[in-house]
C-alpha cells in the first residue's frame, strides 16, 4: 500500500496495523518529520519516499526520494499498489485523492477537506472511509434503506465555558484537547467545531 501522511496520528496507527498484519508498504510520505520517516523506513523498506522540503533531502536514509505535491504525484503514477491511504492535512490530500482515483486506485480517506473542497467530482465508490464516525455509519447501513439520519456533535473542548469568557480563550487551551492528541490543526479545528462541519459535508458527499 501506499501512506501519504505516514508521521501523523493516522498514518503511524496504520503502520501498527500493517505492522501486525504483516502488510507490504510501497511508499511513505510525510511533511517534516524526517526522523521518524528514518525510522519507518529502516522498518518497512518503501520502494518510494516522498517529503516536502527538498532541502531536508540528505536527512533521509533513502534512495528513491520526492519532493512536494509534484513528488507524490509522481510516486502514485510509480506504484503497483492500488490501495492508497491519505492521511495528508489540509488542501494539500486534495490532488493525491484525484489522482489516486484516475489511476483506478482504492482510497481510505483520512483527509476530509478532499471531499469539502471537491466532494462533488469524486466517485465515492473509489473511497474508503477512515473517519470513525462516518466508517461506523458505513457498518451499520449497510443494505438498510434509511429515510433520514440525525447526527450529534459533543459541543467541543469548550461546550461548558460560558459564551463572554469564549473570547478569551488562548491557542494554547485550544491545542490542549480533553481526548484526543492529533495534530494542531485538527484540534484546533475541532474546538471550533470546524471539523464537524467537515465531516457533515463528508457524509453528505459519501450517502447522500
Amino acid at each position: 500500500m501506499i501512506i501519504l501522511g505516514s508521521t501523523g496520528s493516522i498514518g503511524t496507527n496504520a503502520l501498527n496495523v500493517v505492522r501486525e498484519q504483516g502488510l507490504s508498504v510501497e511508499a511513505l510520505v510525510c511533511g517534516s518529520n524526517i526522523e521518524l520517516l528514518n525510522t519507518q523506513i529502516k522498518e518497512f523498506k518503501p520502494k518510494y519516499v516522498a517529503i516536502r522540503d527538498k532541502s531536508q533531502r540528505h536527512k533521509v536514509n533513502h534512495n528513491n526520494v520526492y519532493f512536494g505535491e509534484q513528488g507524490i504525484l509522481e510516486i502514485l503514477e510509480l506504484c503497483e499498489s492500488k490501495l492508497v491511504l491519505n492521511a495528508l492535512v489540509g488542501f494539500s490530500g486534495l490532488k493525491p485523492t484525484l489522482k489516486a482515483i484516475k489511476l483506478g486506485k482504492k482510497v481510505a480517506l483520512a483527509n476530509k477537506e478532499s471531499l469539502v473542497i471537491a466532494g462533488k467530482f469524486i466517485d465515492s465508490k473509489n473511497l474508503i472511509t477512515v473517519d470513525s464516525e462516518h466508517f461506523g455509519l458505513w457498518y451499520l447501513l449497510q443494505d438498510k434503506p434509511i429515510k433520514k439520519m440525525i447526527i450529534t456533535a459533543s459541543g467541543g473542548s469548550f461546550r461548558d465555558t460560558p459564551i463572554d469568557k469564549l473570547a478569551k480563550v488562548t491557542v494554547k487551551q485550544a491545542l490542549n484537547h480533553p481526548n484526543w492528541s492529533m495534530g494542531a490543526k485538527i484540534t484546533i479545528d475541532s474546538a471550533t467545531m470546524t471539523n464537524k462541519l467537515f465531516e457533515l459535508l463528508e457524509v453528505y458527499h459519501l450517502y447522500g
